[in-house]
């Protein structure tokens, strides 16, 4: 995911902006992978910048290291998933998530997502009542498990 702007007095219709700023996030579980996707960005970037006579300024790459969840509480969650006849799917998320920040820290986390029509973080973000019910549901029955 990223983020682009340009400067507000380059917003018009007849204006070409001069500047263009950007951020880009990757993910993985995978620390090598995330190292080579930034070194391929920056080697796209350096090509660019010769092909199309622009410039890329970086700033301090800001990283921080892929998390792993507990299988212990990734097995309870499944648990309880089987037991309503259900499946439940691994998704490695790799954002920085307060579970990330615990896992970073020895202390065993995990997530439980709740299906959502279109995706989370944006305006168009819904989740059905039933679907956050069964979440809630699911969670409190894995953490009675624990």
């Amino acid at each position: 995911s990223g983020i682009c702007t340009t400067p507000a007095q380059s917003h018009a219709v007849s204006v070409i902006p001069g500047e263009v700023q950007f951020s880009f996030e990757a993910r993985s579980q995978d620390a090598a992978t995330l190292e080579r996707f930034h070194q391929l960005m920056q080697d796209e970037c350096r090509a660019i910048a010769a092909d199309r006579g622009v410039r890329f300024e970086f700033d301090d790459r800001l990283y921080t290291a892929p998390a792993t969840m507990d299988e212990g509480w990734i097995q309870r969650f499944e648990a309880v998933a089987a037991r309503a006849g259900q499946t439940l799917e691994r998704i490695p998320s790799g954002a920085g998530h307060d579970a990330a920040v615990f896992a970073a820290a020895g202390i065993a986390a995990s997530m439980l997502f709740v299906r959502n029509a279109h995706g989370s973080h944006n305006p168009q973000e819904a989740m059905d009542i039933d679907d956050f019910l069964l979440g809630t549901d699911w969670l409190g029955q894995g953490l009675m498990a624990a």
